[in-house]
């Protein structure tokens, strides 16, 4: 569980969304499915910051801005679970190219669609325990 009580319920919610995608994405709508799991990646990137920084971010740009940042911080202290920030970071930007701007923005199917929704369920996962271990 994390820290901050309104943080926690934004990484709720973004399991919620992600539960909706996976429905729309079995109705056969992976276009409004992909926009669904990006929005649940980007609602755990915004608890996840929101947990460790203390500052609540609502736009897109200030949470990518806020999380890159505290990618960065982590690299400079050496951190041992850098790796892990890194890792979220880089599918992160996946996810938002693909999921948003390719397949939602665009309409372009493109193969690994259902695979990357999927994934979104590791990445809130991943988002909660890095907030939960303050780390």
């Amino acid at each position: 569980m994390l820290k901050n009580a309104d943080a926690q319920t934004l990484m709720q919610d973004a399991r919620t969304i992600h539960a909706e995608a996976e429905d729309l994405l079995s109705a056969g709508d992976w276009r409004n499915a992909a926009e669904k799991a990006w929005l649940a990646a980007r609602d755990a990137t915004a608890a996840l910051v929101w947990d460790v920084t203390g500052v609540h971010h609502q736009t897109e740009t200030d949470i990518s801005v806020s999380f890159s940042a505290l990618v960065h911080q982590r690299r400079g202290q050496g951190d041992n679970q850098y790796d892990q920030y890194d890792r979220l970071s880089l599918l992160y930007g996946y996810l938002t190219h693909n999921l948003l701007y390719e397949t939602f923005y665009d309409g372009f199917y493109l193969d690994d669609i259902p695979g990357m929704i999927h994934q979104v369920a590791d990445y809130i996962a991943l988002a909660e325990q890095l907030a939960e271990t303050g780390a």
